[in-house]
């Protein structure tokens, strides 16, 4: 795979954070750089699983519900009210 060579000025914290991150997960500074990138690419994918399973993404529209719903929608979204039928 072709590569392209990055210079990256990081502050002396940043870099101490990255340096101790990789050592702690057997990496080099770049391979740990390079592991970020790709979790971050795959990351989109990762986040339209869990909004397809969130109750909230998975209404549309407009509906009729209780008058509390706007103060309360987290307790009728995830179990801890019962929705009136």
């Amino acid at each position: 795979m072709p590569a392209k060579r990055l210079t990256l000025e990081l502050s002396v914290d940043q870099y101490e954070f990255v340096r101790k991150e990789a050592a702690a997960d057997g990496l080099t500074v770049s391979g740990f750089i390079r592991a970020l990138i790709e979790e971050r690419r795959r990351a989109p994918a990762r986040v339209r699983e869990a909004y397809s399973e969130d109750p909230f993404y998975r209404r549309r529209g407009s509906f009729k519900g209780p008058r509390d719903l706007s103060a309360r929608h987290d307790k009728y979204l995830y179990g801890e009210a019962e929705w009136p039928s």
